[in-house]
């Protein structure tokens, strides 16, 4: 009986000596160990979903995701240096993913989870994935696009090159080189079944019309004055110029020609037209703004002043247009055909939105903002105007974005950025 309780009280020993020297909740295994922690991931387009389980010990602290274009050598502590850099810290024990969009342009990009611990760190091994992501070569900073066409037109200003872009493919797929364009406003427009693409520089004056997809320059237009904006609309072009005379032009899209005039506003504006018998053309500047009725003909019928403003008009490039809705400026100002601002996207002083779109059905607005140079893309619901709720916001790398296409599930972005010596264009996807 003796032996027998004896040998009991040797098996609980040995049970115990073992578990001193194993992991616990409330006891985390020296960081000089094998990896503890486990990072697994999802993608989606160009977004990827971090997952792992929580940490629940005693002294949790913080996790700490780390991303690097390269393999994340194991260490007791986070290393932080111009390679590796962190992306995340989280203090709440019981978030436990991360969707994480494209900001690294490499073909791999890895990750690392830390868990701060009291005085000590658990990690994760690393985790390397394929990015989904497009690049080409070339500073294609401007774009345009129509619906119904599987090709973006862009324009590389750096080596004056005009070029069509299959942006579900990120396959250029003809160039061609045109000196006459420095730093335009691009706009594809198709009508009776026939694509054109139009060109225009504020100053010097040049609006060119191109065929798609050769894009072989077949009309152009010099101005006396500078061009502020111009809008193709079926079978016209719409301008706004600075010429004494004629600062409201209705140009034929054929051949550029003059179908009527009218001395009207001056200064910095934009464009916005809505269809209708007769077509209505509101011309918004910062401080007046003018509704045109545009007959069959081409022919201005009627004129009256209007209260929508945009601050700080921006290229007409950068506007959303829609059948009832036109949003532009540096605060997404949201102008109804009427002539009147029904909505704000952008309320941040310190802030300034890049480039606008509506979603097909025009219940969203999709846009690009710079807050205090932190680049977001960002979906909100305008339905109920004037209410603008965000609904979705994702973190966007610094570039210079050339164009954003909407489509029913996906939002492509094409932006360009100087990558060493080599201007690259990059495709993002995100999900709408």
């Amino acid at each position: 009986m003796i032996n027998l309780r004896g040998q009991f009280i040797g098996v609980l020993a040995m049970i115990g000596l073992a578990l001193s020297s194993a992991c616990t909740l409330d006891e985390p295994a020296d960081t000089n160990q094998d990896p503890a922690l486990t990072l697994d991931y999802t993608q989606h387009l160009s977004l990827t979903n971090l997952t792992w389980d929580p940490v629940r010990v005693t002294g949790f602290k913080e996790y700490i995701i780390l991303q690097s274009s390269n393999p994340i050598p194991n260490s007791p502590t986070p290393v932080i240096n111009q390679d590796v850099t962190v992306l995340k810290r989280i203090n709440d024990v019981d978030i436990t993913s991360l969707s994480v969009p494209t900001m690294l342009f490499s073909p791999d990009i890895c990750y690392k989870l830390y868990c701060a611990v009291d005085d000590r760190f658990l990690y994760s091994s690393t985790l390397c994935i394929q990015q989904d992501i497009d690049i080409v070569n070339g500073f294609y900073d401007r774009g345009c696009h129509v619906a119904g066409q599987s090709e973006a037109v862009v324009f590389d200003r750096i080596n004056n090159v005009l070029s069509t872009l299959n942006y579900k493919t990120g396959t250029i797929t003809n160039s061609v080189t045109d000196i006459v364009l420095n730093f335009p406003s691009l706009e594809m427009s198709t009508w009776s079944g026939v694509t054109n693409v139009y060109g225009f520089d504020q100053s010097p004056a040049w609006l060119r019309r191109y065929n798609f997809p050769a894009l072989t320059s077949s009309h152009s237009k010099n101005f006396n004055q500078i061009l502020w904006a111009a809008n193709v609309h079926n079978e016209f072009v719409f301008v706004a110029t600075d010429d004494f005379n004629n600062n409201f032009q209705v140009l034929s899209r054929s051949n550029l020609s003059l179908i009527h005039g009218a001395q009207t506003m001056t200064g910095n504006q934009n464009i916005a037209v809505f269809p209708g018998e007769p077509l209505t053309v509101l011309m918004i500047g910062p401080s007046e703004a003018k509704k045109y009725s545009i007959e069959a003909n081409g022919m201005i019928s009627a004129t009256v002043d209007v209260p929508a403003r945009i601050l700080q008009p921006d290229l007409q490039s950068t506007c959303a247009e829609g059948t009832d809705l036109f949003i532009c400026g540096r605060e997404g100002t949201i102008i109804n055909r009427n002539g009147v601002n029904v909505g704000t996207l952008n309320t941040d002083i310190n802030a300034s939105i890049l480039l606008n779109r509506l979603s097909i059905d025009e219940k969203k607005a999709i846009y690009i903002i710079n807050d205090n140079g932190v680049m977001r893309l960002e979906i909100a619901d305008i339905s109920q105007l004037p209410l603008v709720t965000l609904l979705t916001t994702y973190d966007l790398p610094a570039l210079s974005y050339a164009d954003m296409i909407p489509e029913e599930q996906i939002i492509y972005v094409i932006g360009t950025s100087f990558n060493s010596s080599q201007a690259q264009t990059t495709i993002l996807r995100y999900p709408l």
